[in-house]
This record gives structure tokens, C-alpha cells and sequence, in this order.
């Protein structure tokens, strides 16, 4: 799975988490609208059938509903995707390389058109329930098209806040997530979902008529 296709992924199901693990998925829109805020540090740990070793990275989030979110990895490597509403910025450092969209399209054409209203999480997932594991609620997430990229995505719960994820992509990697620090309510500053470009990077700007 692309690193913008997971980071969408995620965004997603922090705006969904809060219905899932606290009432079902027909009263989950009334749910997602109690949280506007959300942020916290995640460390993501990636392995595969085929590697022996594993790759590891952690990051922060910042994520204001509806349409504004910034993901940072801040090791081993610095990548950043974000959206104020209207553009969205994907920037590789490594690279020097920064990518502008129109965040409209983007957010359209990936799961987090859920919190758009444009569809619904049924639409997407079949959704069950799994045994309680390490003291969390446990769900399972399987995609109803294989145009994901993923086989299944497993969610746990601590207290209704999402804690942590395994997603197994079709290519037989599985990747695991551990969020900690997570936080809601708290007013997150509009400027956080802002980003300029560095004078260094090459600048491939989809948003300008070609």
C-alpha cells in the first residue's frame, strides 16, 4: 500500500473510531460528530513473509474534522502529507520533493469520503466483531473491493479510543501501529494544517491547468 493510500487509511478510521467501538455502525455518523479534534504519536512497524528483518518508524497527527489532517514521520525518515481543506501538500525530504493536490479529489477518491457524507463505512467494509485481546475491543475490517490494496485491517480499541492496528496488504506485508498520546477535544491551531515549500524541492504541482 502507497504511503499516502495508508495515511488516508488511518485518518479515516480515527474519524470513525469512536462509533465503532462504542455503539454499531448504524448510528455511527451521530458519533463522529461529538469529536472535532484528535492528535497524538504513533509508531508503525512493517514486516513481510518474504523479509526477515522488520522496518520501523514513528511520526505525530494532527486531524481537525471534517477535511484537515497532517501525518509527520519523523523517523528513520521525514515524510509529511497535509490538508488544509483545499490543497494537499506530500512532501519526501529525502527526495526534496513536494506534490500539491487538490485535496477535494484526493479525499474523494480515498476512504476518507466517509466523513464527506459521499459514502457510507458499509459501503466500503464488512465489519465484525473479534475476541478482547490485551485489553482491547478488537474489529476486524474487510474490504468489500480489492482496489484497496489490503486483505483486512484489525482495530483495537482502549476505553473508545483507537490504540492499535494490524493491516495485512495484498503483497503479504502486514503492517502493525501503536498510537499513544492520543488526544480529543483539544483545539488543534489552523496553521498546523499548513505547509511551505522548501526552497530545495522539486515542486509538481497537480492543482495548476495544464
Amino acid at each position: 500500500m502507497k504511503f499516502y493510500d495508508l495515511v488516508c487509511l488511518i485518518t479515516l478510521l480515527f474519524y470513525s473510531s469512536y462509533g465503532f467501538a462504542k455503539t454499531s455502525e448504524d448510528s455511527l455518523q451521530s458519533h463522529l460528530k461529538q469529536y472535532k479534534y484528535i492528535s497524538g504519536q504513533f509508531t508503525q512497524v512493517l514486516s513481510g513473509e518474504q523479509q526477515p528483518l522488520t522496518q520501523s518508524s514513528t511520526g505525530e497527527f494532527w486531524i481537525k474534522k471534517p477535511d484537515k489532517f497532517r501525518w509527520n514521520y519523523i523517523t528513520p525518515y521525514v515524510q509529511k502529507i497535509i490538508s488544509n481543506g483545499s490543497k494537499l501538500w506530500v512532501y519526501d525530504e529525502d527526495l526534496e520533493q513536494v506534490t500539491i493536490k487538490h485535496a477535494s479529489q484526493s479525499i474523494q477518491s480515498s476512504p476518507l469520503a466517509v466523513i464527506l457524507g459521499s459514502v457510507s463505512l458499509s459501503e466500503l467494509f464488512d465489519i465484525e466483531t473479534l475476541d478482547n485481546n490485551d485489553s482491547l475491543q478488537w474489529l476486524k475490517l474487510t474490504p468489500k473491493t480489492d482496489s484497496g490494496g489490503f486483505d483486512f485491517i484489525n482495530v483495537g480499541f482502549r476505553q473508545g479510543v483507537m490504540s492499535q492496528m494490524v493491516l495485512k496488504d495484498s503483497f503479504g506485508q502486514t503492517t502493525h501501529l501503536l498510537f499513544t498520546n492520543v488526544t480529543v477535544h483539544t483545539p488543534i491551531a489552523d496553521e498546523i494544517f499548513e505547509f511551505k515549500v522548501p526552497n530545495d524541492a522539486d515542486l509538481f504541482d497537480e492543482t495548476i491547468a495544464q
